[in-house]
């Protein structure tokens, strides 16, 4: 082998053995405990800690937190004492600690703080050296990284100084710069996640959780009248602060959407809300009642019944002969109610049962109500009568009037009208010159004069040749407008006399 290839297998050989070296360093620094301050006296604090392997000892300290240093530069123990000599009395000192491995990682903890006893004004202290309930011992108060400071005698003598406070407005003043600091410290208050909702007919139990404990309430608008910015109503809970909120709305109307947010406030003032949600409240649950057979026919029956919240209606009947079974329906909202079963078997038994339906889909259904089809001897009912009639000026007004109605069954009407209500002209009925049976009927009429009174009648017969005949009814016909000529020529005839030969 040449001597440089010698050289170069024994530099490889080097550099392997020193990575293996240099892997094998400790590059962890120590992690520092239970730092604990004792023995304060007028001008000496004696500070501890730990630390979880072999380290120096060193503190930094001062009267301001740009720290002096104390060190024991030799990495050689995991119990840590320094005694900070030479202070001032009651001054508060500012320190933390740092111990570093023989390696040179360096551990730092949090910063505090100490104030040696007596007092900067008469020297006189105690030097009891007893710790605190925080077993940090007296004066100390520690920086925990946020900036959030525990109780130190210097807090103990701010509290004294506003206890002798006796003007409300300076106590306000220190209250809301007190609020201010607290608001620069502490983190905004958190709604964790969506607020759920319970929603029951008029009412909903609103639940939220926050970060931190606080107050209850929920503001809330219908949403049809929510302008987005301000809600009409609030609630709140008066169950104290928590973390998980609940509070219960009342007084909400059936089947209505609502806007609302939830809010919540800590016991420093720190408030938070969520956004805008909305929710439907559920509908009122129909109520049938007065469930009753009208009409029976040779082949048809008509029921009815009234509902107390507008409802869709279906009726299920079954034929108690056959079994056959059929239903009917109507899927419009309304209280009152009507349907006919056509199709059916003269001389049958038939079971039939009403459902109702609100408008958030729930349903009841009534008690059974049974019928038997018979031979149709009864007449057709005659219902929802209107009028309504239009002047169509012109040299000779004339006056369209429309009449309408319903029956009960598919039935032929006729209409039969006179002039006046003491019968002064002779009756006058319009014939059809096709007989149709329906349930809906309309009757056009243009013979009526302007101003004038006409009553009037309806003549109905199902198909099974029953008939009725309604009440009368009195319908006023308008009044005829004048034009602008006869405005004017009026209002110069009351003036001036010959002014009547020019209308003449």
């Amino acid at each position: 082998m040449s001597m440089k290839m010698f050289l170069s297998v024994l530099v490889a050989f080097s550099l392997l053995f020193n990575n293996a070296a240099l892997a094998a360093v400790d590059q962890e620094a120590p992690e520092i405990t239970n730092v604990q301050v004792s023995s304060v006296t007028e001008t000496s604090v004696t500070v501890s800690w730990e630390t979880d392997e072999d380290s120096d000892s060193l503190v930094n300290y001062g009267l301001q937190p740009d720290y002096g240093i104390l060190r024991k530069p030799v990495a050689e123990r995991t119990a840590h004492t320094m005694t900070l000599e030479d202070l001032e009395p009651g001054r508060v000192y500012y320190f933390r600690v740092v111990s570093a491995d023989e390696e040179g990682n360096q551990g730092i903890s949090a910063d505090y703080r100490v104030q040696t006893s007596g007092s900067a004004e008469s020297g006189d202290g105690n030097g009891s050296g007893q710790e605190t309930e925080s077993g940090q011992g007296p004066g100390i108060s520690s920086e925990d990284g946020q900036g959030n400071l525990g109780q130190s005698n210097t807090t103990n003598q701010i509290k004294e100084q506003i206890n002798q406070i006796t003007s409300p407005q300076q106590l306000q003043e220190i209250l809301n710069e007190t609020v201010k600091a607290i608001e620069g410290i502490t983190e905004d208050l958190t709604i964790v996640g969506p607020p759920t909702v319970i929603p029951e007919t008029t009412t909903a139990l609103v639940k939220w959780t926050t970060d931190r404990e606080s107050t209850s309430e929920v503001v809330f608008s219908p949403s049809d009248s929510f302008d987005g910015t301000n809600y009409q109503y609030s609630q709140a809970s008066t169950d104290g602060n928590t973390t998980d909120h609940e509070v219960r709305l009342i007084g909400l109307d059936p089947f209505t959407d609502y806007s609302f947010k939830v809010k919540s406030k800590d016991t420093y003032g720190i408030a938070g809300e969520s956004r805008n949600f909305t929710f439907q409240t559920k509908a009122s649950a129909p109520d049938i009642r007065n469930l009753r057979v009208v009409k029976v026919e040779e082949n048809a029956a008509t029921l009815a019944w009234e509902t107390t919240v507008p409802a869709k209606a279906l009726v299920e009947y079954q034929d108690q002969t056959t079994g056959a079974q059929s239903s009917v329906g109507r899927p419009t909202l309304a209280t009152t109610h009507q349907m006919r079963l056509t199709d059916l078997t003269l001389g049958t038994r038939y079971v039939a049962f009403v459902t109702s339906e609100n408008a958030g889909g729930d349903r009841v259904k009534s008690q059974p109500i049974q019928f038997i089809t018979v031979k149709d001897i009864a007449p057709p009912i005659i219902t929802n009568v209107t009028n309504e009639s239009t002047l169509f000026p012109g040299g000779e007004s004339r006056v369209q009037t429309i009449v309408e109605w319903d029956t009960d069954e598919p039935s032929s009407c006729l209409m039969t009208y006179q002039e006046g209500v003491a019968g002064g002209t002779d009756p006058f009925t319009i014939e059809k010159e096709q007989v149709e049976y329906n349930t809906s009927h309309v009757q056009v009429v243009v013979d009526f004069a302007p101003a004038t009174v006409y009553q009037f009648y309806l003549d109905c017969t199902d198909d099974a040749g029953n008939s009725v005949k309604s009440e009368n009814f009195v319908l006023f016909t308008p009044i005829q407008e004048k034009n602008i000529i006869d405005l004017i020529l009026e209002n110069f005839e009351s003036t001036f006399g010959w002014v009547k030969n020019i209308r003449n």
